[in-house]
């Protein structure tokens, strides 16, 4: 038995059960092993066991397969500089990640890539992280390329074999090339998924089916109203859902003619006629009896989820009214939160930017009435264009100056955190301007929802104002400011440094 069976056997039964004997050996390694102390039992075996595993470790060759392995190519773009490769450094694993999308973007936009000291730990980290793959692949360089091919787990640079991961990815894998597929060939992707959709179980055909989502028009339309007649109610759910999506659809338009006989508009406002049941027609289309919110009734809960299918520009069009008037109508009815509840969802469907807009000018009324609406918020955000993002945040910002953008209280405060976009100057300059009068007036509602809203802000500001607002966010200290916002501010001022210098870096 050699000394490391021994000492596997030891820590099996235990050394009180068994005396530590170490066999002096004529070697480095039994000089090593001489010099332990073997009256401590237990560290003399983690001891014994750490040395003779780094012995046998030492001066072992990684092996190679000379014949397959091809000589990388120099990259022909220029490596990020050192300032740039110490911020990525700081990126990982600590408070300045949320800045990393923006930094690989930047790289990618002055068409540098990543240095080979952090290309392990960048591939390591797409492998974690779906959503930054698109954002790695362009800073990669042919050597990132290269060493990526070098390990199986980093296979989505080069991508893996479409057939292969068809007939043996998982389900995600499945799922995601789809959504690929769907993204840039709609049409290849819908054909791809008619292919296997015989040989898929009912919660995979639906799993599957939801990646139709993207790049979704009518022309997927009979592929949907087919699974609409499938034996599965998961499935059937999924196609309903898609369906709604296209306005033109034949569903959406079935959905109109039972709901405009149940709507009048009058002097008083919305009258509303509830539907007498759910009807075998309408369970084909989607509507679940089983959605039943205590708050509004089952036949209200009905026709909430029909209303939520039609696009809501039909209602402007039937009554001739915007849809800023038809929101002001609803206010304080018996229906409002129905109607804000079902037009929210029908604007994200049918992407009506006109609604849209409408609908973030209401932000408040939609926090108070409903729930979870943060999501319709975010959605609401990405129809709308740069531009007209840009446009109505300022503008709500500037209307309710008398109200602290920290928390959903104000209007603004969805805008500024929800944009897709990170604000231009002149709303970073009218937010520092806002922050910096509350921390005046002592208004910043309360302190908890103050650090969270900065460091929030941290993230969408402008970089290029740092200096301005270090200089209007820099206070006395016998200023009567409580110290969990000095520190706060603090917080926000070093994150908008490190972004503003990273900015620096990439730009020189």
């Amino acid at each position: 038995m050699n000394i490391w069976q021994y000492l596997v056997k030891t820590a099996v039964v235990g050394t009180r059960r068994q005396q530590l004997k170490i066999v002096k050996q004529d070697n480095q390694l039994g000089e090593v092993l001489n010099c332990l102390d073997i009256n401590d039992k237990e560290g003399s075996l983690l001891k014994a066991a750490g040395v003779i595993s780094l012995y046998q470790k030492a001066g072992q060759l990684t092996a190679i397969d000379s014949k397959n392995l091809e000589t990388c190519e120099l990259d022909d773009l220029p490596y990020c500089s050192q300032i740039s490769e110490q911020h990525l450094g700081m990126m990982f694993n600590s408070e300045y990640s949320a800045f990393l999308p923006e930094w690989l973007k930047l790289l990618a936009e002055n068409r540098k890539v990543v240095s080979p000291k952090y290309l392990p730990e960048l591939l390591a980290l797409g492998k974690r992280n779906n959503h930054l793959r698109k954002d790695i692949l362009p800073v990669l360089g042919k050597r990132g390329i290269w060493l990526a091919a070098q390990n199986p787990e980093w296979n989505y640079v080069s991508g893996e074999d479409e057939d292969k991961i068809w007939k043996n990815g998982s389900l995600e894998v499945r799922k995601n090339l789809l959504k690929e597929l769907r993204q840039f060939e709609p049409e290849k992707g819908r054909i791809q998924l008619q292919n296997i959709w015989s040989k898929e179980r009912a919660q995979e055909r639906a799993i599957l089916l939801e990646a139709l989502e993207v790049g979704l028009s009518i022309d997927d339309e009979p592929f949907l109203e087919d699974a609409l007649q499938d034996k599965s109610k998961l499935v059937r759910d999924v196609a309903a859902r898609l369906l709604a999506q296209i306005p033109e659809s034949k569903l959406v338009q079935r959905m109109v003619e039972r709901v405009r006989p149940l709507l009048s508009l009058d002097s008083k406002g919305i009258e509303v006629i509830l539907p007498n049941k759910c009807s075998l027609e309408m369970i084909q289309d989607g509507i679940d009896e089983s959605k039943y919110i205590p708050s509004l009734g089952e036949k209200a809960s009905l026709l909430l989820q029909m209303l939520g299918c039609i696009p809501p520009s039909i209602w402007s069009y039937d009554w001739k009214k915007t849809p800023g008037e038809l929101i002001k109508i609803i206010k304080d009815s018996k229906w409002e939160k129905l109607f804000l509840e079902a037009w929210a969802t029908a604007t994200v469907r049918s992407k009506d930017i006109v609604w849209a807009e409408a609908l973030l000018k209401s932000s408040v009324r939609l926090y108070q009435k409903l729930n979870h609406i943060d999501n319709s918020i975010v959605n609401f955000l990405k129809i709308l264009p740069k531009s007209q993002v840009e446009t109505l945040t300022l503008d709500v910002l500037q209307q309710s100056s008398n109200t602290p953008p920290f928390n959903s209280a104000s209007p603004a405060f969805p805008l500024l955190i929800h944009t897709p976009y990170t604000w231009n100057e002149e709303i970073s300059q009218a937010v520092i301007t806002r922050i910096k009068s509350s921390i005046e007036n002592n208004n910043q509602v309360n302190n908890w929802q103050f650090g969270s809203a900065l460091g929030r802000f941290a993230v969408k500001i402008a970089p290029s104002i740092y200096h301005q607002a270090a200089e209007s966010l820099t206070f006395e200290e016998s200023e009567n400011i409580h110290k969990s916002v000095i520190e706060a501010i603090d917080k926000f001022l070093t994150q908008l440094q490190f972004r503003f210098e990273m900015r620096q870096a990439i730009l020189m």
